[in-house]
C-alpha cells in the first residue's frame, strides 16, 4: 500500500507536471504528499586558489519554502482531502529524493529539471532515482496533461523484476478503472556477452510460441486476482524498446521493471527502462 507519495520540485516546467501527477496519484490513493526540493549548495570561489566556503543559505531557504508553499497551497485548492507536507534540503536533488524514498511509497520526477541539459544522455536526476530509488518511481514528461490519453501498458519480460511490474501495472489498472495492456517483445537470438554463443539453428515459429506461453504465464496468476481489470497481452515481433515506445504514446502510465532477463550482472538499470526514462512516451514507472 502507497500511504506516502514524494514529488520532487525545483520550479521548473517539468518538475510542475510531475507534481500535480503526484497529487492526482496521492488523492486517488489517500495517501500523503510530500513535495521535496533540494537546493544546491552555493560556494564563493577565489581565482587565487583559496578554498570554496559555502555562503549563507537562509535567504536560499526562504525562498525555498516560499516556493513550496504556493504549491502546496494550490494543490489543497484543487484536492481539498489531500495531506500535503514539504521539506527543503541543502544539495543535489538525486540524494534527497533518495533519502525521502526510504519512507515513501512511491517517488515522482520530471523528466527534465532546472539544470539538466537537453536530451542528456547519462546522469540525470530521473535515471540516477529510477535506477537507485527503494520504491516504484515514476518519471513524468514535461507538459502531460491527465486524461490525455488512456489505459496503463506493462512491459513483460518473465523476469522478477517484471512480475513485480505486473503487480504494480494491475494495481494502477484497477484504482483508475480503465484497461490494462501487457506487451512482450520477442526476436530473432542475439548474443549478450562474449560467453552467450547464438544457437547455429533456431525456429522463429517456436520462438513465438515460446515468448506467447511466457507471456500468458506471466500474467495468470495477476489476471485471477483483478478480475475487474479488462486485460489484453500483445506479443511484438521486435525489440522490448520499440514495442514499449509505441504502445505507451497512447497510454495514460507505461510500467517497466528497472531491469529484465538481458541486463547484464550488476546493471541496476537496464538499456530499456534507461531509454524510456530518458525520454518518456508517457509518465513511465520502474518497478524493481
Amino acid at each position: 500500500m502507497i500511504t506516502t507519495v514524494v514529488a520532487g520540485y525545483d520550479g521548473s516546467p517539468a518538475s510542475e507536471t510531475a507534481v500535480w501527477w503526484a497529487a492526482e496519484e496521492a488523492d486517488r490513493r489517500s495517501a500523503r504528499l510530500r513535495l521535496t526540493y533540494a537546493q544546491p549548495l552555493p560556494f564563493f570561489s577565489s581565482p587565487l586558489g583559496i578554498p570554496s566556503v559555502p555562503l549563507p543559505t537562509d535567504m536560499l531557504r526562504v525562498t525555498a519554502e516560499h516556493l513550496l508553499a504556493e504549491a502546496a497551497q494550490e494543490i489543497r485548492e484543487t484536492f481539498p482531502r489531500l495531506l500535503v507536507d514539504a521539506v527543503v534540503t541543502f544539495g543535489g536533488a538525486a540524494p534527497a529524493l533518495l533519502q525521502e524514498a526510504m519512507n515513501a511509497g512511491l517517488v515522482v520526477v520530471g523528466s527534465r529539471g532546472l539544470g539538466e541539459f537537453r536530451d542528456l544522455a547519462m546522469g540525470s536526476v530521473s535515471a540516477h532515482v529510477a535506477t537507485h530509488a527503494s520504491c516504484p518511481v515514476v518519471v513524468v514528461p514535461p507538459r502531460w496533461e491527465s486524461g490525455q490519453a488512456g489505459g496503463i501498458v506493462v512491459g513483460v519480460d518473465g523476469s522478477k523484476c517484471s512480475l513485480q511490474a505486473i503487480e504494480f501495472a494491475f494495481e494502477q489498472a484497477e484504482s483508475r478503472q480503465t484497461t490494462l495492456t501487457a506487451v512482450m517483445a520477442w526476436h530473432d537470438p542475439i548474443s549478450t556477452g562474449p560467453n552467450d554463443p547464438l544457437p547455429v539453428v533456431y525456429d522463429l515459429d517456436t520462438l513465438e510460441e515460446e515468448s506467447a506461453a511466457l507471456l500468458a504465464e506471466s500474467m495468470a496468476g495477476h489476471r485471477d486476482k483483478y478480475l475487474d481489470v479488462p486485460v489484453d497481452e500483445l506479443l511484438v515481433h521486435g525489440t522490448a524498446h520499440d514495442a514499449l515506445l509505441s504502445a505507451g504514446r497512447s497510454a495514460e502510465l507505461l510500467v517497466v521493471g528497472s531491469r529484465g532477463r538481458g541486463a547484464f550482472r550488476g546493471l541496476l538499470l537496464g538499456s530499456t527502462s534507461r531509454a524510456l526514462v530518458h525520454h518518456p512516451p508517457c509518465p513511465v514507472a520502474v518497478v524493481r
